[in-house]
């Protein structure tokens, strides 16, 4: 796995400058809209985006930072991925129900039975969050990289061979999370800097961030994607005939001229 270049390959990109604008512009467009929802297009747009981005590098594309040349397919595979993501994060809805059903109870009543029992619904609730939300963390790749192969919700929730394919990476995986991790922090803390440009500068710093963020993200499962391909398979040559032919075979019994 190249670390390094998940840092810099967009750089390589003879085009890298008029790509990241427009990523950059489309984040900053969607993030004003997204008080009337309209904003969330554009960030089902980059998911879909990130999915290409994804391929080409598993694919070994020299040049995997992909040409903005296909909203319209970005957006149906983004929304296949926000569906996938969906489902596989609704069990952290129902693991709150408990943590919502005891602070009520924490709330509305002085008995120090009942204040008991909702204190230890939620500690139980949030506990049960926290273990399912790490494991959700350790699955993403595998989800992503599943999805990416044919673009079908249905390939991103196989669980049996989701959680197969992580188990056996899972040196690679956890290396890959924490990346991602410190990269995330990392932006965060540099993306306030804009503020120095008198604000404007956050109307760059910002998005960019996020989209650095989704690039190396994207590009790292295109790693793991790509290391987990199985080798091609290369016929073995074929033994040279010591008589002379290009290639040993059986041949039937011919006669001889005797002297």
């Amino acid at each position: 796995m190249d670390i390094g270049r998940s840092l810099t390959f967009y750089t390589e990109d003879p085009r890298w400058k008029e790509k990241l604008g427009i990523g950059i512009g489309m984040i900053l467009v969607s993030t004003l809209l997204s008080f009337v929802l309209v904003g969330v297009v554009g960030f089902i747009i980059l998911m879909g985006y990130s999915v290409r981005l994804l391929q080409n590098v598993r694919d070994g594309v020299d040049y995997p930072l992909p040409e903005w040349d296909q909203w319209g397919d970005d957006l149906a595979r983004g929304f296949k991925l926000f569906v996938v993501t969906l489902i596989w994060a609704l069990p952290i809805f129902l693991v709150t129900i408990p943590t919502v059903v005891g602070a009520a109870m924490t709330d509305s009543s002085g008995d120090g039975a009942v204040v008991f029992i909702g204190s230890l619904l939620m500690i139980c609730g949030g506990c049960l969050s926290v273990i399912y939300g790490l494991a959700l963390a350790f699955l993403t790749p595998g989800i992503t990289v599943l999805f990416a192969e044919d673009e079908k919700i249905s390939s991103g929730l196989r669980v049996r061979e989701i959680w197969q394919w992580s188990r056996e990476r899972v040196g690679e995986v956890l290396i890959v999370l924490v990346l991602i991790v410190a990269v995330s922090i990392a932006l965060s803390i540099i993306a306030p800097f804009g503020i120095l440009l008198c604000g404007v500068g956050l109307l760059v710093t910002l998005p960019a961030s996020m989209l650095l963020t989704y690039l190396i993200q994207y590009h790292l499962f295109g790693q793991l994607a790509r290391s987990g391909k199985p080798l091609a398979v290369v016929p073995a040559a074929a033994p040279v005939d010591p008589f002379g032919g290009d290639v040993w075979q059986d041949k039937p019994d011919q006669p001889t001229d005797v002297l």
